[in-house]
This record gives structure tokens, sequence and C-alpha cells, in this order.
């Protein structure tokens, strides 16, 4: 009887752990996963020595995030775009590798989302506040 209960609280432990799973959302899908919601959310405004500057909606100041591992940032309604090529005021949406912040130095990016290329075009606010895609 100890060896079932000792199995369940394992397997309980188990499925918790696979749930916090830190997943990231997919481009041009929708896997039907559960993705986290965004580290970072703002307007985009420059890339300096590998290193994008978005100004945060949350915190309301610039932050600094690594991009030495992205490249390409992808559109909220598909596609996507080398982040060397994004356009100044563009809304956007940030995933850090691990889904959180780092213990020392700058949050890496994982993942980046672009609302839309044009400047102009403004989301509704739950787009920067939502989870996943």
């Amino acid at each position: 009887m100890l060896k079932k209960i000792i199995f369940f609280i394992y397997l309980a432990l188990s499925l918790g752990w696979v749930s916090a799973k830190c997943n990231m959302p997919v481009p041009d899908t929708d896997l039907g996963v559960y993705i986290p919601k965004r580290n970072v959310a703002g307007h985009f405004l420059s890339i300096e020595n590998e290193e994008l500057i978005i100004y945060s909606i949350d915190e309301h100041k610039n932050v600094r995030v690594s991009v030495k591992r992205v490249k390409v940032a992808y559109s909220a309604f598909g596609g996507d775009e080398d982040i060397s090529k994004l356009k100044k005021g563009i809304l956007m949406r940030i995933w850090y590798v691990g889904c959180r912040m780092p213990k020392k130095g700058l949050p890496v990016a994982a993942y980046i989302e672009f609302f839309s290329a044009d400047p102009l075009d403004i989301p509704s606010e739950s787009y920067l506040k939502k989870n996943g895609r």
C-alpha cells in the first residue's frame, strides 16, 4: 500500500512539473499547447551591440534584452522579419530563454513577436497582456 501511495505522489509531482514547462510560441501555428505570458512587451526602440532595447509597458522604462540567439522576429499575422530591419515604434512581445530573468546579466530573447511592421498599426490593449499567440 505504501508503494502505491509513493507512486501516486511521484506521478502527481511529475505531472505538475510537466505542466509548468516553458513553451515558446511556434510561428504561424497554434498547436493547442499552453504558451506562458510574454516576459516583456512594449515599443521597439533599437538594436545596439546585439542588445534589443524595448520600452516596457509594464515597467514604464527601457529594457535591454540580448538577441545573440535570435536573428528573426515573427509577425502576429504570419511571416517573419530580420530583427535588423524592424522599425522603431512597432509593438512587440518577447519571451526569454527559460521563460524567466537570469540570475545575472541581461535576459536572453528566445522568441520575438511583433504585431505589425507598421508602427501606426495599434492592437487592442489585450494583445500585449495575453498569454501565447
